[in-house]
């Protein structure tokens, strides 16, 4: 596809991507003042992926390491290229779970009110009392046993490089003492990228790895868990960040 035609049909992405946001934001929000089942925000999160994702002629494959269970919480540490990764991977895990999500997608329309609904939480770095209760708040969500899902670069690379990790997730999993999974977003960049205003369609590989067991480990143990779960990423996204992103 021409970069022309590319820049033609990220009008048409980001078009079908506000539809779907509007649609599945009043249908969370609705739901949720009915129930507060997370079972209702993982279906809202679902439709909203799948239909997002189908209308810009993109299919997501995901991979599993091994089979998630339900009832047991996680932290799911996702690295994040693009905004397309927060509704493709909200339909790629198979289990309920709510966003640890930056505070200013709280201002966005219909999405801020969908999360703000749901079992997730914000978090403002530029407030660090604030941003230690948020993860406060985040810990007591899993110890009432609902899986939660981060972004530990804290803000979007647009390419395939890994960016810094921030310690916030990791010092989550640690304190609730539950196991981490790297989530692995390969190419999204390449199918929708709001920095260069380009989309195309295409195949999103999504890898979800092994659980990394950390029953025992303190904060000192934040700078290994962190290499670990950047190891886990690395193959999948060409080992320094190059080349053709391959997928096992």
């Amino acid at each position: 596809m021409s970069f022309l035609l590319q820049r033609l049909f990220f009008v048409w992405a980001a078009l079908w991507a506000a539809i779907m946001t509007v649609f599945c934001g009043i249908g969370t929000v609705v739901t949720l003042s009915l129930t507060s089942n997370p079972k209702a925000f993982n279906f809202w999160s679902k439709v909203w992926g799948i239909g997002m994702t189908a209308g810009m002629g993109i299919r997501v494959r995901t991979r599993f390491a091994r089979p998630i269970q339900e009832g047991k919480p996680v932290v799911f540490a996702i690295n994040h290229q693009v905004a397309l990764d927060i509704p493709a991977v909200g339909s790629a895990i198979p289990v309920p779970f709510g966003w640890v999500a930056k505070a200013e997608l709280k201002r966005v329309p219909f999405l801020g009110a969908a999360i703000g609904s749901s079992p997730s939480v914000f978090i403002d770095r530029s407030h660090p009392k604030r941003s230690v209760e948020t993860m406060q708040l985040a810990g007591e969500r899993i110890r009432d046993g609902l899986s939660v899902a981060i972004f530990p670069e804290g803000s979007r690379s647009h390419g395939p490089r890994l960016g810094e990790f921030k310690r916030g997730a990791f010092l989550l999993a640690i304190e609730a003492q539950v196991p981490v999974i790297p989530v692995t977003v390969v190419n999204a960049y390449r199918l929708f990228n709001e920095k260069t205003k380009t989309a195309r369609p295409g195949v999103m590989d999504i890898i979800v790895g092994e659980p990394i067991d950390i029953t025992g480990w303190t904060r000192k143990d934040i700078p290994e868990l962190m290499e670990r779960v950047r190891e886990a990423m690395g193959p999948h996204l060409g080992e320094q960040g190059t080349g053709e992103n391959p997928v096992p």
